[in-house]
């Protein structure tokens, strides 16, 4: 089993052990992994060993029909959609044009989900109001009570 060593750059590295360049970053941020930065440019660590069973230590980035959108909240709480569900090229809708449809529904999913927010908040503030005037009430009926002993 030999072991040789080489430093890549951030983009080979990532296309190599297929692993996006936002985690390498953060890998490199949390001094997780062995890196260099030269002239304005990190190289990575890249210690290819010969031996046939080897572990992967990078999780791979998801592929595109792993890759899911779901609404948490709502009538749509249940729906989960994915870019595999979605019309393919050959229907005459590209890629594009579906991520442009998923982005519209989850714009509406969060506009839906915000005005149940703020009809919580509204609903929170009059209880408050009335919960204060209660606590008024009980306060003057309490010092009322107090001028009679």
């Amino acid at each position: 089993m030999t072991t040789t060593s080489s430093w890549l750059p951030l983009a080979e590295y990532s296309i190599k052990h297929h692993v996006s360049i936002s985690t390498l970053r953060r890998r490199i941020k949390g001094e997780d992994i062995a890196y260099r930065f030269d002239e304005g440019k990190y190289f990575l660590l890249d210690e290819t060993t010969t031996r046939p069973a080897r572990t992967e230590t990078h999780r791979p980035s998801p592929s595109r029909d792993q890759v899911q959108t779901s609404v948490q909240a709502g009538p749509a709480e249940s729906e989960i959609k994915t870019l595999a569900d979605m019309p393919s090229r050959e229907s005459g809708e590209s890629v594009l044009t579906a991520a442009n449809r998923l982005l519209v529904d989850l714009k509406k999913a969060y506009t839906q989900i915000l005005q149940e927010k703020e009809e919580q908040i509204m609903f929170l503030k009059e209880e408050t109001v009335d919960l204060k005037t209660l606590i008024k009430i009980l306060e003057s009926e309490n010092n009322r009570l107090r001028e009679r002993m």
